[in-house]
This record gives structure tokens, sequence and C-alpha cells, in this order.
């Protein structure tokens, strides 16, 4: 008899929780940009987008619409856009490009195997995923500023709860947090192995591995959630729905092409749907979530 109630209750349960599912996205738009779409990133009323084998940076108006295409060398992926310019790391060319958004104007830093870029206390840090370091740039001249030994492959990075966080690869079981106006730097285990991508989304540390994504306090580093996925998750992202107002975070799986849905509360995997060959970067953007299709040249466009 005991064992009845409970699945009556669980299935009293199911109807609710399904009732409350988003409604699946529909694709609305897709932008051609040449072969692997590798970085976006949204500023200014811009969306960016770094074309990894095209060498070129992109920038779309709030329509998608192209209005300018420059021309940096192979290897352009991840995006930091800033008030005045827009950087772009060349990993295989170990190079970090700063554009100037007026004038067009190019500075190019030397950082050997950069892999990510973010904005924090008014300089641009730089992961080196070959040499275990960081190294922050000046916000202007594009100058070496400081170079921190974190170890363990650096890799994603991102700003999340007034530190810098820094994701590693290749088996490593820890997250690096910096102080941005110290430099003072702390490991945070997190015993998963390759917890790579850090993205701060509405406020929480979510971090890709090989095969899940993590819920970390920002604050404390404290793993709040490990949500298992399977496949190659890269990226995390807030969506919010415009039919009922509710968040949830889309992580990106390269290597079935797909994005994974999950409510943020309870980790729960809502639905998984297709978004184009080797979906990898995403961005929230004019209302809408873009995804770039690093196996294929295109950016597509889903309005939740």
């Amino acid at each position: 008899m005991r064992a009845l109630l409970l699945l009556v209750a669980v299935l009293a349960v199911v109807p609710i929780a399904f009732a409350k599912l988003p409604p699946p996205p529909e694709q609305s738009a897709t932008v051609q940009t040449g072969r692997a779409p590798c970085g976006l990133a949204a500023g200014g009323g811009e969306l960016w987008v770094g074309v990894y084998e095209a060498g070129t940076v992109l920038r779309l108006d709030r329509a998608g619409r192209l209005r300018q295409r420059i021309r940096v060398g192979r290897f352009a992926c991840q995006l930091a856009v800033t008030a005045d310019a827009v950087w772009v790391t060349r990993d295989n060319a170990n190079r970090v490009v700063r554009i100037d958004r007026r004038s067009g104007r190019k500075r190019v830093a030397r950082v050997t195997s950069p892999f990510d870029v973010v904005e924090a206390a008014g300089a641009l840090w730089v992961t080196s995923f070959e040499t275990g370091t960081v190294t922050r740039l000046h916000p202007r001249t594009a100058r070496p500023t400081r170079v921190l030994r974190v170890g363990g492959n650096p890799a994603g990075i991102a700003v999340c709860g007034g530190r810098v966080w820094v994701g590693h690869g290749r088996g490593a079981t820890w997250l690096t947090a910096i102080d941005p106006k110290t430099g003072r730097a702390w490991r945070h285990d997190v015993v998963v192995e390759s917890p790579g991508r850090p993205r701060c989304v509405r406020g929480q540390l979510w971090v890709t591995t090989p095969d899940a994504v993590l819920r970390v306090a920002p604050r404390t580093g404290e793993l709040l959630g490990h949500i298992p996925l399977g496949g190659t998750p890269a990226e995390a992202a807030a969506a919010q729905g415009a039919s009922d107002g509710h968040w949830t975070v889309w992580v990106t799986d390269k290597e079935r092409s797909l994005v994974h849905r999950v409510e943020p509360t309870r980790g729960l995997v809502l639905d998984s749907f297709s978004a184009g060959p080797g979906a990898f970067a995403l961005t929230r953007f004019a209302g809408s979530m873009w995804v770039a299709s690093f196996a294929g040249s295109d950016v597509r466009r889903f309005d939740p």
C-alpha cells in the first residue's frame, strides 16, 4: 500500500512539473559567417562574432544584419566587448587583437596560446592554455601589465561575484578565483575533472566539463550542483521565455549539435534541441539567444 501511495504521489507531481515546461524555442534567423564561427559577445547594442577559419570578426545589428567584417587573421575565436574596443583571441597565432570600435584601428598583444578573454577592474584578462598563466592587458595599449601563474591549463574565464574565475582543462579538478584589484589568486577544488568554461549566469557560476555542467557559488567556490549531460558541453547562458518570463540555462553540446535547457533552481534538464552543426558559443542578445555553429558556417537566432 505504501508503494502504491508513493507511485500515486509521483504521478500527481509529474503533470505539474511538465505543465511548467517552457515552449520549445523557434529558430528565427540564420546568418552566414564563413567557416567555424567560434566566439560570440554582445555589447553596445551589437553582436560580435569571431570566425575561426575565416579569420574575421563580424559586427551584427539587433536584427542580425551584417554591418562590418573586420579581418584579423586565422584562429579568431573568443571575444570581449568594452566601452571602446572589441578584443579577440587568436590561439594558434599566439595573439590577442584589440579593435577600436570607432576608428577600427588594431593593436596586437603577444600572448602564448590565448584561450579566452574578459574585462574586469579596468583591464583585460587572458588565459594561456599551454603556459598555465593569466595575463592582464592594458585596456588601451594592449600591453601586458601582469602575468599570474595559475597552473593546470587555464581555459575559459569569466567575471562573477566580484572575482575573475578561471576554468582548467586536461584533468585539473579546480577553478581559480582572482581578485582583479590585487591579483591575489585562490584555488577552489570542485572534484570534477576539467571544469573548463565558467560563465556567470544570473549571478551564479555555471561551468561546463567534458560531460556535465556545474553550478558554483561565486563568492565561496562551493559546488552547488553537478548536472550530467553527456556529449561535449561547451558554454552556458541564461535565456528568458518571452511568453512566461521564466529563466532557463542553455548549455551547448558541441559533439551532438544540441542545446540543453536546464531549470536552474533544481538543475533539471528540461529538454534538448538541435542548434546547428557543432553548437558551440552562445549568448543572449536583443531578447533572443544566438548560437554559433562551429562545425558549420553560421550563427542562429532562437526566440525562447
